[in-house]
């Protein structure tokens, strides 16, 4: 067994000879044998959702993270919403044959990927030595039929006894698939090269029959047909000879002919089913198929077919699969349960661990995203598909995570693959991204902190503090310029754009906390500034996050829909009331803006009214979908932990069962089923950029986590969960008593115990004010405007979200004294370099002052896009604090009572590298009268301003 997982190549992945856990002799159902891959395969057409209501998940063969994954796909008349899925409905009564990849989950409706190279097995006869219909014609007349009473599917395997009287078995290694036919008559197989589940350009099949074998390419756009499109190549043996064979290319159909192409570099065109071919074999045949599939070449499929497979029998193909997924689904042994819940937690962790998936071949070569072909460095593998086209967008909220949990070494390699990819491209995206954020970047953060560091950290870090910075050229972030420069992004934008800024902010937060782990301090200070920005679409007037334009807040947007009616999207698959939470770098900040515990623990609860309202005109939550993933934990930082358990239990008895319709939403490769499994091991990663786990509680007895090729177990024990005492009432970690409703990222380097006492009735764990997780406020108070820019660069900077900035050549040097008349007040100018932050976007930032008494206060400063008001603080240092209405002048006006042109330039800088006429000026407000007994300690700055976006240069006193 051993020298079979080393030829396979998946030493390291696979790493003991062990493979099957025991099963507890008291376990009604072992972690294999509670896996139902039916869950999840059934629409629900009834629910309110911006995506289909239910997972997209399939049954068939495949090995954890294995390239290929064979199985049936289905096809229902009717409704192309719910007939013409890319994978299985299980309402359907007809399979569309047996391709080779799936991605389990995906959304795009019409538009998946994978099924490449499905085979059809057709019982009937052939007419004048070909097939009696061309498939480029009507394939779906090749349709079979087929009743779920004759469905065999477990992890690693499955079994169909069609209507046609043909029995079709499955198996898989990580890059080939194994496929046996037993016909009771006439025994054909139709090879649908160019029928994949997305628009193909191009394909070839060539037949071999002296070597019994058949092999080919297509061409084609991936999930979602944003524009990413790749190669994928076959070479299928067969282990009996063929009685005859043919080709169809578009309209023709030729008896003998072993070979047709048809191949464009057009790709708005859709060639899908154009070319195939089809063989026979003696009546009553027993067909067994050997295909090797790679993204490289037809060679080194036939190379990952004869490594993996060779001459082994189907039984030992499958007997393998099931010892791999024996160990991967032993990872987490759960103690208890009933037969349900065992079901649900193991078919969720089955989920979990299909994607993402190996890229690389058994000769170590893979197809870079440069397009060449590279070698992966011995003992590593390259995986792909690390949340299709969302860019890491689903897989970073939860299914990452629990990856570095069960397979330390697959987050290894996931983390080094993330910097390759990053190197072939040059950019944080691959290719063509359908979701926003630059999510790979979070994902490599958090792992990290996890301890998945067998990776080139400098250069990850290097990469992205290149890559995100004015001027923007690098970055594959949407409106990264107006991002960067501003910290938001104006409504106006469209595509999501408040949602963006929120994920901007938590991308900008994982780059600070990789920053501060390699000791890069400038670095984490500057992106935890931008880790902030949410605040800049924070509307303290409404006390919600809330979409921004240009001259003010929109307060007439309904938060509970996904656009303002004309467009412009705002939010992302979820509404404004869904999205006010997403700020799990700085909950506490959130939370006070919010109105305080009582304020925001009353919010939260409205949302939670409904756990799964779906996305369109509701105030109620979205459980199924990954933007709402973290709200159950905002309990936490709520100091109400019961809470959290509470939601958590409704959401598994009322969003999941184990019926083919129990997984509520797109599974998005595993991301749902992931998240479920940690609602039941009763800790969550909810900051994401960190490995810190906030607590909930268990929902078994007992939990072993036992990592595949990893050291760091965990054992949790709650005992009394099972007779219905589901609260916290105490904890020990390590055998010291915790009060904390959090766990450190050490905790999860190192492993260790987790000892709970439960309760029936929630109780006061949990629930102090020193006990919540930790809010990183670092950067909250830092200028977060880029507003100067140098002649001929105006891409380093923006003032007005039109373009347009300030010359710096017109403005006094970094650090130089600006005096105000005679005042008595003396302005600094900014000690700001080309392309970072010189002044402020008022949200009520702290500005430290020296400590002394003064008579006066100014501000230094303008407006853009109308004038701007607000109100400022100053705090005196006994703790007394003192109201300063503040109001500018927009930039290009003249100035009004109150305020004093202290800078006047003639023009402006344009981001495309012109300059622009006209006269704009920098304000100083007429000084406000201090408390000349008192010490000034800090000014605080506007919370909100109306009308126009306010810019802060400095704040001085007399």
């Amino acid at each position: 067994m051993r020298r079979r997982l080393l030829a396979w190549g998946l030493a390291p992945l696979l790493a003991t000879v062990g493979l099957a856990t025991p099963a507890a002799a008291s376990r009604a159902l072992s972690p294999f044998d509670a896996v139902d891959q039916f869950i999840g395969t059934e629409m629900d057409t009834t629910q309110n959702k911006s995506n289909d209501a239910y997972g997209n998940t399939f049954p068939g063969a495949a090995v954890p993270f294995g390239m290929v994954q064979p199985s049936p796909t289905t096809y229902k008349p009717g409704n192309a919403l719910v007939g013409e899925k890319g994978g299985y409905e299980y309402t359907a009564g007809l399979i569309r044959g047996f391709g080779m990849t799936r991605y389990s989950g995906t959304g795009c409706t019409g538009r998946y990927g994978g099924y490449e190279f499905p085979t059809i097995p057709y019982a009937g006869d052939l007419v004048d030595g070909v097939l009696p219909v061309n498939p480029s014609t009507d394939v779906k007349g090749y349709y079979l039929g087929f009743s779920h009473t004759n469905e065999v599917s477990e992890p690693g395997y499955y079994k169909v006894a069609l209507d046609n009287g043909v029995t079709t078995e499955l198996t898989a290694s990580p890059r080939a698939a194994v496929s046996r036919f037993s016909f009771a008559g006439h025994a054909s197989l139709i090879l649908d090269v160019s029928g994949p589940n997305n628009r193909t350009f191009g394909s070839e099949v060539t037949i071999d029959p002296a070597t019994r074998t058949v092999s080919g390419w297509m061409y084609g756009v991936d999930v979602c047909d944003v524009g990413n499109y790749y190669k994928a190549y076959f070479s299928t043996t067969y282990d009996k000879p063929f009685a005859s064979y043919g080709t169809w290319n578009d309209g023709e159909m030729t008896a003998g002919s072993a070979h047709a192409v048809k191949s464009d570099t057009d790709v708005s065109v859709d060639y899908r089913h154009d070319t195939g071919a089809w063989i026979t074999f003696a009546d009553g045949a027993r067909v067994t198929a050997k295909t090797g599939f790679s993204y490289v070449s037809v060679a080194n499929a036939a190379a990952n077919r004869d490594a993996e497979v060779g001459r082994d029998r189907f039984e030992t193909v499958r007997s393998r699969a099931r010892c791999q997924w024996e160990q991967a689904l032993g990872t987490i042994d759960v103690g208890g349960g009933t037969d349900a819940q065992r079901t649900a937690f193991y078919t969720a962790l089955y989920h979990a661990l299909l994607h993402p998936n190996v890229r690389d071949d058994v000769n170590g070569q893979y197809l870079g995203y440069d397009n060449q072909v590279h070698v992966v460095a011995k003992g590593r593998h390259f995986y792909e598909n690390l949340n299709f086209a969302g860019s890491g967008w689903d897989m970073y909220r939860s299914q990452a995570q629990l990856i570095a949990l069960t397979f330390p070494k697959v987050a290894d390699d996931m983390q080094q693959s993330i910097v390759d990819m990053v190197a072939q491209r040059g950019s944080w995206a691959p290719g063509a991204a359908r979701m926003q954020g630059d999510n790979y970047q979070v994902i490599l953060s958090t792992l990290d902190d996890m301890g998945a560091t067998g990776y080139d950290r400098k250069a990850a870090l290097a990469s992205m503090v290149a890559t995100q910075k004015l001027p923007a050229v690098l970055t594959t972030r949407s409106d990264g310029y107006q991002y960067f420069a501003t910290g938001l992004i104006e409504n106006r934008k469209g595509d999501f754009a408040t949602s963006r800024v929120l994920e901007y902010s938590i991308d900008d937060f994982a780059i600070a906390q990789l920053a501060s782990r390699l000791g890069a301090r400038a670095d984490h200070d500057f992106f935890m500034a931008r880790a902030q920005n949410w605040m800049n679409v924070f509307d303290p007037v409404t006390q919600h996050i809330r979409p921004r334009e240009r001259t003010g807040f929109d307060r007439s947007f309904d938060l509970s829909v996904r656009d303002d009616g004309a467009g412009r999207g705002q939010f992302n698959q979820s509404t404004g009331y869904q999205y006010g939470w997403l700020v799990p770098q700085n909950l506490s900040t959130l939370i006070a803006k919010r109105g305080g515990v009582a304020a925001a623990t009353a919010q939260l609860d409205v949302l939670m009214a409904q756990l799964d309202a779906g996305a369109y005109t509701q105030t109620g939550n979205y459980l199924s979908n990954q933007p709402a993933f973290g709200t159950p934990w905002v309990y936490n930082w709520l100091r109400a932990p019961s809470k959290a358990t509470d939601v958590l239990y409704r959401a598994v008895a009322e969003m999941y069962d184990t019926t083919p319709s129990g997984l509520p939403g797109n599974d998005d490769q595993g991301s749902l089923s992931a998240w479920y499994v940690f609602a039941n091991l009763g800790v969550y990663p909810a900051i994401y950029g960190t490995g810190d786990l906030v607590i909930s509680a268990p929902m078994f007895r007992s939990i072993a986590i036992d990592p595949v090729g990893g050291h760091r177990t965990i054992r949790i024990t709650a005992p009394g969960v099972q007779d219905g005492a589901r609260y916290v009432a105490g904890l020990r970690v390590n055998g010291t008593k915790r009060t904390a409703n959090w766990l450190p990222s050490s905790f999860v380097r190192s492993g260790g115990r987790l000892d709970f006492t439960m309760s029936a009735t929630p109780g006061a764990w949990g629930t102090g004010a020193a006990d919540v997780p930790p809010s990183y406020t670092d950067g909250a108070d830092a200028r977060n405007n880029v507003g100067t820019t140098p002649d001929g660069q105006g891409n380093l900077g923006l003032l007005d979200l039109s373009d347009w900035s300030l010359s710096r050549s017109g403005v006094p040097a970094p650090g130089a004294a600006l005096p105000f008349g005679t005042t008595g007040i003396s302005f600094t100018w900014p000690s700001a370099a080309p392309g970072t932050p010189d002044n402020w976007i008022p949200h009520g930032q702290r500005v430290d002052l020296p400590n002394h008494q003064a008579t006066s206060v100014s501000f230094l400063g303008l407006a853009t896009n109308g004038p701007a008001s607000g109100t400022a603080t100053v705090v005196y240092t006994d703790g007394t604090v003192q109201p300063v209405p503040l109001s500018f002048a927009d930039w290009a006006a003249a100035a009004p009572p109150g305020n004093t042109a202290l800078i006047t330039l003639s023009g402006r800088n344009n981001a495309n590298g012109t300059a622009g006429t006209g006269t704009f000026r920098v304000f100083a407000t007429d000084p406000a009268a201090l408390d000349s007994t008192k010490t000034v300690d800090a000014v605080l700055l506007p919370e909100s301003t109306d009308k126009g976006i306010m810019h802060i240069f400095d704040v001085a006193v007399s």
